[in-house]
This record gives structure tokens, C-alpha cells and sequence, in this order.
């Protein structure tokens, strides 16, 4: 009890269990039914090794205490069911919410929920729950992770940046989203594909290759390093009319000067040249229209001796 006006007589009708010395754990165990006097708050200090009420702030440092016990921290008992931490709580009052004060609860069907306090809904539908067996994580009522069934995703998830082992899409009848679908950049209007990189999200390795639509519109496939120069790679024009490589038009629309520059010209009307028109042991087959040579000798038709 206390006694006094002047100065304050403390005697403990019940000691701690683990430290009989700590007066502040003493008078926490006992129940306080009335103080007297102007000296109506009890001013406490304490060690920070020792934990507890310093100033403005509660410390826990366990002693004696073991995870396996289930003792190593702060206990929380339940009442109605219902127990939790609030934060961001106003000073003025114990049992009231305002903007912004938060809860972290234990609920009466035993799951666990993270929430504005004054948003709190007994379905769990706003903030995040995980249900009594932690088999499933909800946020805002949309279910997140169930490890018992498979899932489907029917909305767009967005992840920045996610290692796989592999990725396979089996797609659905929807018009021009039948597989894969990837949007231009908003800086430079480009979009690619890129292969044999390292474990970086961005930059460029030796033997690094792209397949990138310009901003212009032309598909190119080239290795990165030139990804970005003119007349390197195979391209198809922005039309689809043109196939070209090295710069050199092989096939479609422009196609008239392929046997000169040594490209092999399909059903465009000009010259076909495999190799070179030399007579050093570098040449080949060669086509001016009318005849065909090999090594510049001219090759005519005729029975074949047995």
C-alpha cells in the first residue's frame, strides 16, 4: 500500500516471479485502487539493458525466457477472441480510432489481419489476412497466395522484376492476344527481345542477340552490339515488302541489284550468283539470265555418256 503525503512508502504484498528486486515489476502485479496526495505519477528510471518503461518508450529485453516456451517477447491475451496492437493511437483517449491509426489483429476465427482501424471488417475484406492455418494470404478480399489448390490469375499482375526457370503461355481465343505481347517504350517507341543475356536486367554481353521493332517500324534481328546500326542484321521493312541483309535487299520490293552486291535474288527478275564469278578456286555457280557458268566457263546442255 501507499501511505503519505510527503514522501511515499512502497510495500509489495506480491513479488515478482523472476525479479523480486524490480519495484516498477511489482507495482505493475499489484492492483492500484487509489493514490493520495499531489504525487499522483510514480517517476521511473531504468536501465535500457534491463527493458522496460524508459521515459516514453517500452523495451523488452527477455531473460530467462525461450522461444520454445512461447515467453521470449510480449503476450497478448485474448478477450472475447479478439486481441491486437494499435499504432498511431491518440494520447487522449484508450478506445476510440481516428485517421490514420492502424492495427495489426488476431481475430475470433484466428487468422490474422493488417488494417486501417476504422476500415476493419469482420469478413477481412479490407487490408491483409492470412487465415488460421497460413495457408492463405488475402489483400482486400482478393486472394494472393493458397497453397492447397491452383490458381488462376484473371487480372494483370505487374512484376518488376521476376526469375523463372521457364515460362510457358498456353493461350486463349482472343483476337491479335493469342501468345505473347509486348508494348513499346515510352522513350524511343521501341520494342525487343533479347537473347543470351547475362542475369542483369538491362546492358549488353558479347554474343548477345535482338529481335527489335524500331521505331520506325522495321523488325530487325541482329546481335545487340548493333542493334542500333544501319544495314546490320535481317530486317523487314516497316511494310513487310522488303527482306533485307547487311543492307543488301535479297527478296521483295527493291530487289534489282542483288547478283552484283552477291546476294541470291528469289523470283525478282535478276541475276543469281552463288559465290563469286572468278576463275580462282573461290568462284561458283553463276546466272546472267540466258546462260549459266561455273568458274566464268559457260555450261551447256547435253546427253550425259554413260
Amino acid at each position: 500500500m501507499m501511505t503519505g503525503s510527503e514522501s511515499v512508502t512502497v510495500t509489495a504484498s506480491k513479488q515478482s516471479k523472476y525479479q523480486t528486486t524490480r519495484v516498477t515489476e511489482i507495482l505493475t502485479q499489484d492492483i492500484v485502487t487509489l493514490i493520495t496526495g499531489t504525487q499522483t505519477q510514480i517517476p521511473i528510471s531504468y536501465n535500457l539493458a534491463n527493458g522496460g518503461i524508459i521515459n516514453n518508450m517500452i523495451q523488452v529485453n527477455p531473460t530467462e525466457r525461450r522461444q520454445t516456451t512461447y515467453n521470449n517477447g510480449i503476450r497478448i491475451r485474448n478477450y472475447n477472441s479478439y486481441s491486437a496492437l494499435y499504432l498511431g493511437c491518440v494520447t487522449t483517449a484508450i478506445n476510440t480510432t481516428h485517421t490514420g491509426q492502424r492495427e495489426i489483429c488476431k481475430t475470433n476465427d484466428n487468422a490474422l489481419t493488417i488494417n486501417p482501424s476504422f476500415l476493419r471488417q469482420a469478413d477481412h475484406s479490407v487490408g491483409l489476412s492470412i487465415n488460421s492455418d497460413s495457408s492463405i494470404i488475402k489483400f482486400n478480399g482478393n486472394e494472393l497466395v493458397n497453397v492447397r489448390t491452383d490458381q488462376t490469375i484473371t487480372g494483370k499482375k505487374t512484376f518488376g522484376g521476376t526469375t523463372l526457370c521457364s515460362i510457358q503461355l498456353n493461350p486463349t481465343d482472343v483476337s491479335y492476344g493469342e501468345g505473347l505481347r509486348i508494348a513499346n517504350s515510352s522513350i524511343g517507341n521501341v520494342s525487343a527481345i533479347y537473347i543470351g543475356t547475362s542475369t542483369s536486367q538491362s546492358g549488353e554481353i558479347e554474343r548477345q542477340w535482338t529481335i527489335i521493332k524500331r521505331n520506325s517500324g522495321e523488325l530487325i534481328i541482329s546481335r545487340t552490339a548493333d542493334q542500333n546500326k544501319d544495314n546490320k542484321g535481317l530486317m523487314i521493312s516497316a511494310d513487310g515488302n522488303t527482306l533485307s541483309f547487311n543492307g543488301s535487299v535479297i527478296a521483295g520490293t527493291g530487289a534489282q541489284s542483288g547478283a552484283a552486291s552477291g546476294s541470291v535474288n528469289y523470283s525478282a527478275g535478276n541475276s543469281i550468283l552463288w559465290g563469286l564469278n572468278s576463275v580462282d578456286t573461290n568462284g561458283g555457280f553463276y546466272s546472267n539470265g540466258n546462260n549459266v557458268f561455273w568458274r566464268a566457263h559457260p555450261l551447256t546442255m547435253g546427253s550425259v555418256p554413260p
